[in-house]
């Protein structure tokens, strides 16, 4: 049954370093009846001096945490200062055994919890489980970058009272290490959404890499979606099951086309000439080597090292179609039919030794072998 209690004091407008913490929380249990949760929000300036953070060092080898880097603190800063600014969240602090918070309820009910005043000792230390780049980044903001208006800004923290500093490395250990992040491919799409959204602002926002990862996203749903590529449906896109015709993921589409989009001639097109050029070029490649995109499962072309070598030596190629001035399905073909290649050289068990191999920098090498088969560009001029 439900009780109340008159609360005595009010909670802190602003506790110096020294001073007794004293906040409106709720307390719950969980698993462990020995263990309580308390659920809070604290103004910046109130945890200034008191959290710390158990790094792993030379001389602390039973730390766990990582050391910060700086890089990160700055990130966290400047998303503070000039972007949303918001951390919803929760940083996770521990109080560790034999220390214990002093916490007078008002209001207790057997479901959610119990509503009460929480008071932390000055002498009590606490310990960083989760968000030690958030609280430094925050600090950062305020006191090197001057983000004085961070002060008061509320932080949802979770404090965890009545476990020692084993089990607090374990906590640690389980958030980090079994927490799965969002999924490359669902990435892509957050970037392309921004793009569409904010244009070339988010080139200032997240960075060139970002901004080309989206326009990637976007030729990869090009190649997905055409009545006239040779990739319609063929690749598996987030959240879409698995079907025979699928070849491949979508980010590895997207990061196989990061020459593409870093191509000099592709920055300066619009989206959809961008989006054209590529077609032409995957519809002279299937025009080159006919057989294999009839049995895509039987090559290599639309597989990851196929695809990844010939969006490779797309610069390549486009220079040439550059210096003659057309950027044509055929004049693209005639420049691929130099490389004097046929369809079986992609063949899978019978091909060249070159295409039987995996990985980056079996890429690169293929990339390399079709790169100096190519017609010599002409220097009228040197």
């Amino acid at each position: 049954m439900a009780t109340s209690t008159s609360i005595r004091e009010a909670p802190n407008a602003s506790a110096a370093p020294g001073a007794i913490l004293k906040e409106f929380a709720v307390r719950f249990r969980q698993k462990r009846p020995d263990v309580n949760l308390y659920v809070t929000a604290l103004p910046l300036k109130t945890l200034l001096g008191r959290f710390q953070a158990d790094t792993y060092r030379a001389d602390n080898r039973r730390g766990y945490q990582r050391a910060v880097t700086p890089s990160r603190l700055r990130q966290i800063s400047s998303y503070m200062r000039e972007e949303e600014g918001m951390l919803p969240t929760s940083i996770v602090l521990c109080v560790r055994q034999p220390h214990r918070l002093d916490f007078e309820p008002a209001v207790g009910s057997n479901g959610g919890g119990e509503t009460g005043l929480l008071r932390i000792g000055a002498d009590i230390p606490l310990w960083i489980v989760d968000g030690q780049h958030r609280l430094y980044g925050l600090q950062r903001a305020l006191q090197h970058d001057k983000a004085k208006w961070l002060s008061d800004y509320p932080l949802p923290v979770v404090i965890v009272e009545g476990i020692d500093a084993y089990e607090e490395m374990r906590y640690f250990h389980v958030i980090n290490t079994r927490h799965k992040g969002v999924p490359t491919d669902v990435v892509d799409r957050h970037l392309l959404s921004m793009r569409e959204e904010e244009g070339a602002a988010l080139l200032e926002r997240q960075g060139e890499r970002d901004y080309q990862r989206a326009r990637a996203t976007l030729l990869t749903d090009v190649l997905n979606s055409s009545s006239e590529s040779p990739w319609r449906d063929m690749i598996r896109m987030p959240g879409e099951p698995l079907k025979p015709e699928h070849m491949m993921k979508q980010h590895s589409i997207v990061s196989s086309l990061e020459p593409v989009v870093n191509d000099a001639i592709m920055k300066r097109l619009s989206d959809d000439e961008a989006g054209k050029l590529l077609l032409n070029y995957w519809s002279a490649a299937r025009d080159r080597w006919a057989s294999a995109f009839e049995e895509p499962k039987e090559y290599v072309l639309q597989k990851a090292l196929g695809a990844g070598a010939l969006h490779q030596i797309f610069p390549d190629v486009i220079e040439l179609c550059r210096a003659a001035d057309d950027f044509s399905r055929a004049k693209i073909y005639d420049v691929l039919s130099e490389a004097g290649r046929s369809a079986g050289f992609w063949h899978i068990t019978r091909g060249h030794f070159m295409v039987r191999h995996n990985g980056a920098r079996y890429v690169r090498a293929l990339a390399q072998y079709l790169r100096e088969r190519l017609p010599r560009p002409s220097l009228r001029r040197l």
